[in-house]
């Protein structure tokens, strides 16, 4: 069974990377078309990460919790 709060971590990680890539086109001279679309796609990503960082949170709040005698079968 995969691990959601693994997974939502993994995920966030990818949309930081792609945060990155976009505030370096951003950070980058102004260029018709290329800078709007970033900026709008930087919304998006951020808006992405908000609602995965909610949803780690939430996760962590409703994970049943393992009692020690589980931690040692896995």
């Amino acid at each position: 069974m995969s691990d959601p709060i693994k997974e939502l971590e993994k995920a966030r990680l990818e949309m930081v990377s792609t945060r990155r890539r976009l505030v370096s086109i951003l950070a980058g001279s102004y260029e018709r078309g290329k800078t709007e679309d970033a900026t709008e796609k930087l919304i998006q990503i951020q808006k992405a990460i908000e609602a995965i960082d909610a949803a780690i949170a939430d996760e962590k709040q409703t994970a049943p919790k393992k009692s020690s005698s589980q931690e040692l079968r896995l």
